[in-house]
């Protein structure tokens, strides 16, 4: 008899591309000595409701079918069963000697997929063995993200330069390429892929104002690329099977990335309103009906990644600002649009932002944990088995104290944690 929790026991993808592959985001086998559970007196969310059924796990994956050796029986005692949540875009998952308390608060709050659309590569290279395993998160990596002369993230660079913690090193080539033309791209793009990277980061800033930004220094770090080299750079990327995430401010980047063919989109536009966080003009960031109906046909992603709207000093502003995101939600929802939780925050795990979608009263409660525990693990790694809890999909998944459905603050009130069916302890 062995205790965990509250419970008794007794008893990459296969992407085939045309470079050698991504490196930290691989999906790593589970343990082939796991054991065979039975987990018994459990309700499973389906996608539309829980019910009683008893999943077993065997090579970490659920099956239905009793195995030829159950070695554990675990009572669920009528916990609510749903698969992991996914955040969907953070940069803090880097090596450091933050990281195994990172790890940990992923996993505590139920976040065992996240995605990190832009990161150094040294401070990536180190992790092997450290991420991507049966007791810790999965990610997947970008590296340096594509952006014009000038362009952000070029500040982020230059801010931490300054603060000695970052060279000139780390920024071109490293945390961003600058493109000008295409023959940069033609340039940069085998150094590009030499570092592996499991898809592709783009900037886009104001492209309605391009030309007006390019010659003003003014604008340095919020400008970037230009949408002829954002359509040249998602058929590159496409060419080698890596998908496209594209950094959008406002509702014509947004239309712009759609047009380029990318396969997804971060931040609502208006996220953080202009360069003063300010919201003059609230309709350059309000998207339009034909926006939503083309990225529902083409099966865009959205990642929310409101910012920290909620923290604004001014309160109008802050109010402006949750009407851009409501109307905005709202029209990808009504569509379709296939919407990811991202917080883009460095200090946080996502659960914010699943809690700040929730304030915004757009998304019923099954809406919302269909986003975070199904569309967000798939966004982050697209050709995996999980995001569903059914036979030969990934035996990860959570199980909590009280139906989400009724209350979605129970999506953190997790009573085991059990990851490519190895039973994680020690909450």
């Amino acid at each position: 008899m062995h205790r965990f929790a509250l419970y008794t026991i007794t008893g990459l993808s296969s992407l085939v591309v045309l470079y050698p592959g991504p490196v930290e985001g691989e999906f790593q086998t589970p343990h082939p000595a796991a054991p065979v559970y039975e987990f018994q007196n459990g309700r499973w969310f389906d996608g539309t409701r829980f019910t009683e059924v008893t999943f077993y796990v065997e090579y970490g994956t659920l099956v239905t079918h009793r195995p030829a050796q159950v070695d554990s029986v675990v009572d669920l005692a009528g916990g609510w069963v749903v698969p992991p949540y996914g955040e969907a875009h953070n940069h803090n998952v880097e090596d450091g000697p933050a990281l195994p308390d990172l790890i940990h608060r992923y996993l505590e709050g139920g976040v065992f997929y996240v995605k990190n659309p832009n990161v150094l590569p040294r401070a990536v290279h180190a992790l092997r063995g450290r991420v991507n395993l049966p007791e810790s998160i999965d990610v997947s990596f970008a590296f340096g993200g594509f952006t014009g002369p000038g362009g952000h993230p070029i500040s982020v660079v230059q801010r931490n330069v300054e603060r000695g913690t970052w060279s000139d090193a780390d920024g071109e080539g490293a945390f961003y390429y600058e493109l000008a033309d295409e023959g940069d791209l033609d340039r940069k793009w085998a150094g590009f892929l030499a570092n592996r990277p499991d898809f592709v980061k783009a900037y886009l800033l104001y492209s309605e104002e391009l030309e007006a930004r390019a010659q003003n220094d003014a604008f340095v770090g919020w400008r970037g690329l230009d949408p002829n080299l954002l359509r040249e750079l998602t058929r590159r990327a496409h060419a080698v099977g890596l998908p496209v995430s594209v950094h959008v401010e406002t509702a014509h980047d947004f239309r712009t990335a759609l047009e380029a063919g990318v396969d997804e989109i971060n931040h609502l536009p208006g996220f953080r309103g202009n360069e003063e966080n300010r919201f003059p003009d609230i309709e350059s960031f309000h998207l339009e009906e034909r926006d939503a109906v083309r990225a529902a046909e083409q099966g865009v992603v959205v990642v929310t990644t409101l910012g920290d709207f909620h923290l604004l000093g001014d309160e109008a502003t802050a109010k402006r600002a949750r009407g851009v995101f409501r109307h905005n939600l709202s029209l990808l929802r009504d569509h379709g649009v296939i919407l990811a939780i991202g917080s883009d925050g460095y200090g946080s795990v996502g659960v914010d932002e699943a809690f700040q979608l929730l304030d915004l009263d757009v998304f019923s409660n099954l809406e919302l944990l269909r986003a975070w525990a199904e569309d967000t693990p798939r966004a982050i790694f697209p050709f995996r088995r999980i995001g569903h809890l059914a036979p030969g999909y990934e035996a990860s998944f959570l199980v909590l104290d009280r139906n989400p459905l009724d209350d979605f603050r129970a999506t953190q009130e997790i009573r085991l944690r059990v990851k490519q069916g190895v039973i994680l302890d020690g909450w």
